[in-house]
């Protein structure tokens, strides 16, 4: 199987689990939800295995940590500032707007922590 062939079917898997999802919700059935990502998993991995081009080289890896470092540089500033400023207005708003504030940012504060343990940990690494 190609690369272009290995996207194509994943994208339909994605779509398939998009709808089992859909379902689920509407239906109000869990299992169905659980037993759709399981099956999705199973099938994503047996897909890759069957694939006989390199899927990651060194490129594929450096896209892949530059896109990460991408992400947590604009989404937890931008998560800070939500939250700061739900913070801040929270007379305005009921208590489940302060309590989704307190979450976002004990979210962010985790994010950074493990961040950080982890850049200590390469850092010493290499």
């Amino acid at each position: 199987m190609t690369r272009r062939t290995f996207r194509i079917l994943n994208a339909i898997l994605g779509a398939g689990l998009a709808v089992a999802a859909l379902f689920a919700v509407t239906l109000d059935k869990l299992w169905i939800l659980v037993v759709a990502v399981l099956c999705a998993a199973v099938l994503s991995y047996l897909l890759r295995m069957a694939t006989k081009e390199v899927m990651h080289d060194e490129r594929t890896t450096l896209l892949y940590q530059k896109a990460a470092a991408s992400t947590i540089r604009l989404v937890l500033p931008l998560a800070a500032a939500a939250s700061v400023i739900l913070l801040l207005l929270r007379e305005r708003f009921s208590d489940d707007v302060t309590l989704v504030a307190y979450v976002l940012s004990f979210s962010v504060c985790t994010i950074l922590l493990v961040h950080l343990a982890f850049y200590s940990y390469y850092n010493r690494k290499h």
